[in-house]
């Protein structure tokens, strides 16, 4: 088995290297962590057989089991494991791996075993899709704090980012199962749903996950109409984000992937402030730039 020691075991166990304070600590642990498995990956047998992918993934589900528990990993995941034919358990196998990802990326954070507690107890693809909001906020040059659920209207958002020249912009995020229909009134349903639970007096984010089936020709004109009408309800929300993710056949690799899509939706109560620190974010996805988001080795 191939362990990857959690960054709290690894500092207990580093302590005498004298690192002047966490951040310190991190870079060198991630650092390590990084070289050491690109290491294993570059070992003649698996670089030979091209098991760079197998490896990681073993690395991936013993290091969330360290964290979550094998217990709770075989719950959430019963078909990752079960390969005789293409089938559900490519859905589950990936999103066990991101969400191991997400896991060791979120170690140093303040908020760490808020999110694990959060993870556990709730839908897995939703606590998921929370986890990648939260990785890609990460990419911006901004503070960024996960927010404790309260149960309290207008302080119960998900996430609360300050931004230079914006400041507080509270952030909420919903997440669609795949069986959701769509309809307008879905949309408007979602968007008046997350505005509850913004803050009054400032326009915030909302990120939206959404079922691949809702792709469909001439679909995204009814969507923004349907976001338009509910952002004109609402002084809450001023930015919608919509996620879709849509699988294609990897032919280079033989494998099921999935590449995501970003559609960014701006409401007549968004600022020029709020709305260009949008753009900064799609910029930097269109590109790829992620130079302040953290990465996990495998």
């Amino acid at each position: 088995m191939i362990e990857i020691p959690t960054f709290a075991a690894w500092a207990a166990a580093n302590q005498a290297e004298g690192f002047p304070d966490e951040a310190t600590a991190w870079a060198v642990y991630s650092d390590r962590m990084y070289r050491g498995m690109q290491a294993l990956f570059a070992h003649p047998e698996i670089a030979e057989n091209r098991q760079e992918a197998a490896v990681a993934e073993i690395a991936a589900v013993a290091f969330l089991e360290s964290i979550l528990g094998a217990v709770w990993v075989r719950e959430r995941f019963p078909l990752a494991d079960h390969r005789e034919e293409l089938g559900p358990w490519v859905q589950q196998a990936r999103q066990r791996q991101e969400l191991a990802r997400r896991v060791f990326e979120f170690q140093s954070e303040p908020w760490f075993d808020d999110f694990i507690a959060y993870t556990k107890t709730n839908e897995v693809a939703s606590a998921i899709f929370e986890a990648d909001v939260l990785q890609t906020l990460m990419s911006m040059p901004a503070d960024i704090a996960r927010v404790t659920e309260s149960g309290v209207k207008g302080q119960d958002f998900d996430i609360l980012l300050n931004l230079a020249h914006v400041g507080d912009v509270p952030v909420e995020v919903k997440y669609k199962r795949d069986d959701t229909a769509f309809s307008e009134a879905t949309v408007r349903n979602t968007v008046k749903g997350a505005a509850k639970q913004l803050p009054r007096g400032r326009a915030g984010w909302l990120f939206m996950h959404v079922p691949t089936a809702w792709v469909r020709p001439g679909r995204s004109d009814d969507y923004h109409e349907a976001l338009g009408e509910a952002l004109r309800q609402t002084s809450r929300v001023g930015v919608v984000f919509t996620v879709i993710d849509r699988p294609f056949h990897d032919q280079e690799t033989g494998k099921i992937r999935h590449r995501r899509f970003w559609d960014v939706f701006r409401g007549d109560n968004a600022s020029q402030e709020l709305w260009e620190a949008a753009l900064l974010l799609r910029g930097l996805l269109d590109k790829g730039w992620d130079f302040f988001a953290p990465r996990a080795p495998f």
